[in-house]
């Protein structure tokens, strides 16, 4: 009686002995080849042919972001951030000059006006800081690649030059203009050194 899971006996098994020297207990003659090494003979696997994948050109590689892109965003967001501090240096450091100008007044009108005065510059800094928050959105997608946030950059940039060329100008003819003035020229620098590292060659090769 033959057995199909005895391996001595099912010369149709899949799994092999063969009778190496001095090893393995001796086989039936002509029942398996006589090379003296354990086999295992794979049956039923399926082939599945792979279609090759298509390679990809260098030139359809997106170009590594080049340091001039990430400077003129983190300069962008600078730049965005202290003009809000313009407008609020301003009215506080000529707090006694916008409150009392040459008149004497009282110490409860002096309290009042520096609590207004307070009050407009928090005001104004919020609404500055509203005004600051597209270059801080289109300069994160600047660095992105994206040339449409690169132009929209260049158009704001020229705004705010020219608003704090008027701030400037307003902040002159007042007792205590430095501190105010410092922030716009700074200011002014920070946005024409990030419109030209934005259209530098590297900057042209990686926006798109």
């Amino acid at each position: 009686m033959t057995h199909p899971q005895d391996p001595w006996q099912n010369p149709g098994n899949d799994v092999q002995w063969q009778n190496p020297a001095g090893g393995y207990p001796p086989a039936p003659t002509g029942q398996y080849p006589p090379t003296g090494q354990y086999q295992v003979n794979h049956v039923g696997q399926a082939s599945f042919a792979m279609t090759p994948l298509a390679p990809v050109l260098p030139q359809e590689m997106a170009p590594p972001r080049p340091p001039t892109i990430t400077a003129a965003m983190w300069i962008w967001i600078a730049g965005a951030l202290l003009s809000v501090a313009v407008v609020p240096v301003l009215l506080l450091v000529n707090a006694d000059h916008l409150i009392a100008g040459d008149r004497t007044i009282t110490e409860e009108s002096r309290r009042a006006g520096e609590l207004g005065l307070r009050t407009i510059a928090v005001m104004s800094g919020f609404g500055m800081l509203v005004a600051a928050a597209p270059y801080i959105a289109f300069a994160v997608v600047l660095r992105n690649g994206q040339n449409w946030a690169r132009i929209l950059l260049t158009i704001l940039g020229g705004l705010g030059i020219l608003s704090m060329i008027v701030t400037l100008a307003l902040e002159l003819q007042l007792p205590v203009w430095q501190p105010g003035a410092a922030i716009c020229v700074v200011v002014i620098g920070l946005t024409v050194a990030a419109v030209v590292l934005q259209f530098l060659p590297a900057s042209n090769r990686y926006v798109r």
